[in-house]
């Protein structure tokens, strides 16, 4: 069972116009707590760990949530960091949009049930 809880929301000091807006969500997944940082702009979305560097993406060849920060290196060369994020579920990434995108402000509760050899995921 996946919990996930928004604890915040701040608009981007970019004026007026600005569409920048960032919302924190607790996720307990696996027994473990996360803050992850939903940032929704103009130009698309990012997950990112709460304090973190780059960006979470989901694996979908391993099923696994990954954290990718890019930084340039020498000879204009690019350097990936790329960390196993272990205890964090590709359903909570995909929660987190969820809630974000649909302005879900109470707690939500996703889990997997198996049926035969399918799994169905549930948002409730």
């Amino acid at each position: 069972m996946i919990t996930i809880k928004k604890i915040d929301m701040q608009e981007a000091d970019g004026g007026p116009d600005s569409q920048d807006t960032a919302f924190a969500y607790l996720v307990t997944d696996n027994g473990r707590e996360f803050t992850i940082i939903y940032r929704s702009h103009i130009h698309g979305s990012s997950l990112s760990l709460d304090g973190g560097k780059g960006s979470l993406y989901a694996d979908s060849e391993t099923g696994t949530v990954h954290n990718q920060v890019v930084n340039l290196g020498g000879a204009c060369g690019l350097i990936i960091d790329d960390t196993l994020i272990e205890g964090l579920s590709t359903l909570a990434l995909r929660g987190v949009a969820f809630a974000a995108q649909n302005g879900i402000a109470e707690e939500i509760t996703l889990t997997t049930e198996e049926r035969g050899q399918h799994i169905k995921d549930r948002i409730s």
